[in-house]
């Protein structure tokens, strides 16, 4: 007779290890120098608050969304790589995580 598994409690997952998925995540991609900062001059002009790491993150439940302010490589095309960003970050937390993303939100605050 083969014992079935069950879970011995609960597992929880600390914020700062989501920021870390998205963070390391994000500065994988091709064309992504850095993640932008509150002390960038260009966020400050552009009136958006930037958060301190360049990652706002929301959890409710099990779903997950998060904005992404990030420094593109010059010569970068935009796009294709804020849309490589989004899909790549929604997968790591996917598969690492296990939770359902909602949305993936990239704000590409300057270039380098």
């Amino acid at each position: 007779m083969a014992n079935e598994s069950q879970p011995a409690g609960v597992v929880r997952v600390a914020r700062p290890v989501l920021t870390t998925i998205v963070l390391n995540t994000a500065l994988q991609i091709r064309g992504v120098v850095r993640m932008a900062h509150t002390s960038d001059q260009w966020s400050r002009l552009m009136g958006r608050d930037v958060p301190q790491h360049g990652i706002s993150l929301m959890v409710k439940d099990n779903t997950f969304s998060a904005d992404l302010y990030l420094i593109v490589e010059s010569g970068s095309n935009i796009v294709e790589v804020g849309t490589a960003v989004q899909e790549e970050v929604a997968t790591a937390i996917e598969n690492m995580i296990g939770m359902q993303v909602q949305g993936i939100n990239v704000y590409i605050q300057d270039v380098a």
